[in-house]
């Protein structure tokens, strides 16, 4: 029995059983970010993740600068696809790992390296790390000391104050602020990341937002779908929802369950990053392994007290 338990701790201890990854550094690292389906008909300037199929007429992946992002046990890209490649898709520059098959085109137009049938893309864990971010950031009431102006829908407005603890300036909102008008700021002392929350299950962006904000980010907590209809220049968590981007487009990182993609999604351009804010402490996915680890051993120790 001790020598069972002695070698699991071993495998929990190495670094295959850590993350590489938390759910900060993958905003911080895939500007478009699709936790299942992916139909697209524009271009990703940036980096790309699809849990499953990456499906459409297709569309460039340019990293703009961006190097591929990292998920552990040598699984690293600008394109890295859980599912299968049904599009024809243009990778300029960056390295791409499939764990299906290309049914279409991919086209790799630079040096890096293109994988088919990787094994052991964590698409289940992602998916839990950021659902989860979502819901654990909407539990989060207005932090004092900001200012939320949304009374006159062409005078849209937020006015950050100095944060949390953790320098997060909180606000929450229904999604019908979103739906038109102009939102003409989002504003925040240096240091300080602006969240806004937005309830509703349906919401439409119809708001004139042309600013750029990349230490801002608006989590649609509640949305099981959600239409994006005007240029949009923050960072959108949405891992909930089915997603329909139109309009001109958007800067910083996009976070979908699932995405029909037919306006472009681009990083910030000074910093070649998408999301810069941070982001509460949030717990490291488990491997996926610990369970049974964990499972098998409560057996044997019940089988250890029958006999003993």
């Amino acid at each position: 029995m001790r020598k069972i338990l002695a070698v699991a701790l071993v495998a929990l201890a190495t670094p295959s059983a850590a993350s590489a990854y938390t759910a900060e550094s993958l905003l911080h690292g895939i500007n478009n970010i699709v936790l299942n389906d992916l139909d697209a008909s524009a271009e990703t300037q940036g980096t790309v993740y699809v849990g499953n199929n990456y499906n459409g007429s297709g569309g460039n992946v340019n990293p703009d600068g961006m190097p591929d992002f990292d998920l552990g046990s040598g699984i690293a890209g600008s394109l890295v696809v859980g599912g299968d490649i049904n599009a024809v898709v243009n990778l300029n520059n960056g390295s791409a790992q499939i764990g299906g098959a290309v049914n279409g085109t991919l086209n790799n137009n630079g040096s890096g390296a293109m994988q088919v049938g990787v094994a052991g893309i964590p698409t289940a864990d992602i998916t839990s790390l950021l659902q989860n971010l979502s819901t654990d950031l909407a539990s989060n009431p207005d932090t004092p000391g900001g200012t939320a102006n949304t009374t006159d829908p062409n005078n849209v407005n937020f006015v950050s104050g100095s944060g949390d603890a953790n320098g997060i300036q909180f606000f929450n909102i229904s999604g019908s602020v979103l739906a038109g008008g102009t939102l003409t700021g989002i504003t925040a002392p240096a240091g300080v990341t602006t969240i806004v929350n937005v309830g509703g299950t349906g919401p439409t962006i119809g708001i004139n937002a042309n600013q750029l904000g990349p230490d801002v980010l608006v989590n649609f907590y509640e949305a099981s779908t959600l239409t994006i209809n005007t240029a949009f220049n923050y960072s959108i968590l949405a891992p909930f929802a089915n997603v329909v981007q139109n309009g001109g487009g958007i800067f910083g990182t996009l976070v979908s369950y699932n995405l029909d993609q037919n306006a472009e999604v681009r990083p910030y351009a000074a910093t070649t990053i998408p999301y810069g804010g941070i982001l509460p402490a949030q717990q490291v996915p488990a491997p996926a392994g610990l369970a049974l680890i964990l499972g098998g051993l409560a057996g044997i120790t019940v089988l250890a007290r029958r006999k003993a």
